[in-house]
Order: structure tokens, then sequence, then C-alpha cells
């Protein structure tokens, strides 16, 4: 077979995947051709591989097909790009000049985040087994609505179903608990993954989740960086920062993702800049206005 056509066919196959759905339309972008072409793209894939896709009318395109089986390899780390930021990666046969470090310790497995990623592409719900470092393993009923990639590691939000007795709707809950229910999970630690739960089995799963009405993930914050103030030579941190005195750097991040990014910065947020000024050459300036974000917690030298 063509090795272009192979490519293609690798494509079709990782979006069916990974998304579990296939349009035209991302044929058209990804490869630069016109619909008939897509068209007859996808009916020469279907003769190749037939079973793999189910065709659910011109507007919906094709859905993957409970005999689905890959026949291409596939990397999680592209599907996740892809999934979450659109990146297509790609390397050229070119005199290189880097040295490739370490890019994740966890090998993901491919069934299990290509059931979450395609959850959170069709607004499914999903069974869980999850091991945590606070609960230790448990099982939940989730619907993940969004994924990010922070310090090497991929994360999700996802709404987590509360272990309350006797929920029978969302208007029994209030406002503050349901959001408490939208949480980070992290990609590594899902030891299983259910998709097409029984949806009786679900409390609240005719309740509207989305990344809408997850107030963390859309709220946002100013966050105020400088350089380290034990830092020896301050200069250095403001050509980090691409300030030219000593002034305040300020970023927009989402409360969400907040502390992920403070560790990823190597930003100081103790109280009285008490890490290492090496280890940590910035420092959160405006500490005070974000104490009650949730994901500070995780930020270096935070506390209450």
């Amino acid at each position: 077979m063509d090795a272009n056509l192979q490519k293609k066919y690798q494509f079709i196959e990782f979006l069916l995947l990974f998304k579990g759905v296939l349009t035209r339309n991302e044929l058209v972008i990804r490869f630069s051709i016109g619909e008939a072409t897509a068209s007859r793209l996808i009916a020469s894939y279907i003769e190749q591989y037939p079973n793999q896709m189910v065709f659910m009318g011109a507007r919906n395109g094709y859905a993957i097909s409970e005999s689905f089986t890959p026949h291409y390899e596939h990397s999680v780390e592209d599907a996740l790009q892809y999934i979450a930021y659109g990146k297509i990666s790609s390397q050229l046969p070119i005199e290189k000049y880097g040295n490739e470090y370490l890019k994740s310790l966890t090998n993901l497995s491919v069934v299990l985040v290509s059931k979450i990623t395609r959850a959170i592409v069709n607004s499914e719900w999903l069974k869980i087994e999850y091991l945590s470092t606070s609960s230790g393993k448990t099982v939940k009923n989730i619907k993940p609505h969004s994924l990010f990639k922070a310090g090497g590691s991929w994360y999700f939000r996802a709404f987590d179903v509360p272990d309350i007795e006797n929920i029978d709707s969302i208007s029994s809950l209030s406002h503050e608990l349901i959001q408490k229910c939208y949480k980070t999970f992290k990609f590594s630690r899902v030891l299983d993954a259910v998709l097409n739960v029984d949806r009786n089995e679900i409390p609240l799963v005719e309740h509207e989740v989305s990344s809408e009405r997850d107030d963390d993930w859309n709220r946002y914050r100013h966050v105020q960086l400088i350089p380290h103030p034990k830092a020896l030579h301050p200069e250095s941190q403001m050509l980090d920062l691409g300030i030219t005195d000593l002034g305040v750097r300020e970023i927009v991040i989402s409360e969400a993702l907040l502390g992920f990014v403070l560790i990823d910065l190597r930003v100081d947020c103790s109280r009285n800049a008490e890490l290492n000024p090496y280890e940590y050459p910035l420092y959160l300036n405006n500490l005070r206005e974000l104490l009650n974000v949730s994901s500070m917690k995780i930020a270096p030298g935070f506390s209450l």
C-alpha cells in the first residue's frame, strides 16, 4: 500500500479511536483536500477495513463501531495533544541540534485514554476505577469535559457524582456542592474505564454537565509575578519575565490550572518568600488575592 495512503488511513483510524467520530471536514483540514476527495478516502478505508465505523447521517458523519479494531499504531501523546490543543506533531528528516529529554515517566494506555477522550468529545458518562493519593482505590461515575498538560503529565476535568444517598435531582444540591463535584483527575491514575454505562445507575445523570458549568475552569485570575525577593541578581529574573525594570509581570490563568502553572513556572508561593530562590526564581506577589483558589493547595510553598 502507498505510504501516503497509509498515513491517511492511520489518521482516519486515529479519529475513530480517540474521538469516536469521523467527519469529512476534519480530513479536508488535515490533508488540504476537497470534500469529494475526503468522501472517496473514507469509502476506500471502509473497503479496506470494513465494520470499523457506522454511518450516522450526512450531518453527523461516522461513529466508531462496536467491532472496531485498530490496524495501526497510535501515539497517546499525539492523541492528547490533538484533542486538547488541535496540534499535530511531525518530525522532519533534517540535521538536529537538540537533545531530546524524557517527555513522560508514564506509558499511558491507549485503551484507557481513548475511552476518556471519546467521553470528552461526545459528552458521555464513564465509570472509572481510580487510585488517588487521598482516598486510595475508588470507583467513580464521572463525566469528563476537558483536558490539559502540566508538569509533563496529562490531566482531565470531570464532574464526579458525589457519594450521597438519596440523590434524586440536582435541585437537592447546593451550588457550592455541585461545584465541588468538578475535579481534576490524572490520566495515569485511571486503572479501568467503562463507556456506555447504564444511565439508570448514575445519580444526576440528567444534570447538565459541561465545561461551561465548571466555575473553576471558567473563572480566571490575574497573577502577579516578580523576581524572588532573595535573588542575588533579580535582573536575570527580569529578563525571564520580559520586563525591563523592577516591575511586575501579570498573567491571567484559569483557577483550575493556577496551581499547576505556578509549579511549572517554579514560583515561590509561600507567605514570606521562604523557598530557595535558585530553585524557585519567581515569587507570587499577590498571594493574598488567591488564597481561596482551590488549586493553590498544590502551589510551591503555599499554606493558609
